[in-house]
């Protein structure tokens, strides 16, 4: 992604960019020279899949203890994601999913509220991703897709698994899945994800998240 940002801006003729950026990824060298990049060329940018992997999961302490921190300030996490996305004046505006007035009057209210994440708030949004990065796909899929030889679009299935989990529409993610069998040569079950996860730079554990997208998706 970040090297078609970077090509992007040595082009005369791209005007907008709509991309996937979030508080997991915004923070490598590689994204933010790339964001940069675009800016300094006059494109604007549009920021996706900002939630960088849903909703609090209440089995996690620290995804608790980080939205805890952030209800002290006056805001969600969800609205903290947003906010950690604004804060950089690169970005021209967010493509958020609003399936319900609830989340659209949420991301109203982030929008309108004036008051700015601190350095210990982006800190902690930070330290965070690292420390929960083998439960987020990053959409890197060249390498787990060289890694398993062409024969399973590894990160397209992790995304029918996104759209199951966090996005809770097992509909849109079943769908997706049934499209992506023309690409598949084999059952999943039938793969060897070894390697996949040894080259995995967030640390995925592949195989365990494939035999559930083949028990799940189905």
């Amino acid at each position: 992604m970040e090297d078609c940002l970077l090509g992007a801006a040595k082009l005369d003729w791209i005007d907008v960019i709509m991309f996937t950026y979030n508080f997991r990824l915004m923070h490598t060298d590689k994204m933010k020279a790339a964001v940069a990049a675009c800016s300094e060329a006059g494109i604007g940018l549009v920021a996706m899949k900002s939630q960088g992997g849903g909703p609090v999961k209440t089995d996690s302490e620290a995804e608790l203890q980080m939205a805890g921190r952030f209800l002290e300030r006056g805001f969600t996490d969800k609205q903290a994601k947003l906010k950690a996305i604004w804060d950089n004046p690169a970005i021209a505006s967010i493509c958020s999913q609003m399936p319900s007035l609830t989340i659209l009057s949420a991301n109203v209210a982030a929008a309108r509220d004036l008051t700015a994440l601190s350095h210990r708030d982006l800190d902690l949004l930070n330290r965070y991703a690292l420390e929960t990065r083998s439960g987020y796909c990053a959409g890197c899929g060249d390498i787990c897709l060289e890694a398993v030889g062409g024969k399973v679009p590894v990160s397209d299935v992790m995304r029918c698994l996104m759209y199951y989990r966090d996005y809770g529409d097992q509909d849109l993610a079943r769908r997706v899945f049934a499209g992506l069998h023309g690409r598949t040569e084999l059952g999943l079950a039938d793969v060897d994800f070894a390697e996949a996860e040894r080259l995995c730079p967030q640390g995925l554990a592949i195989a365990q998240l494939m035999d559930e997208a083949s028990r799940v998706l189905v």
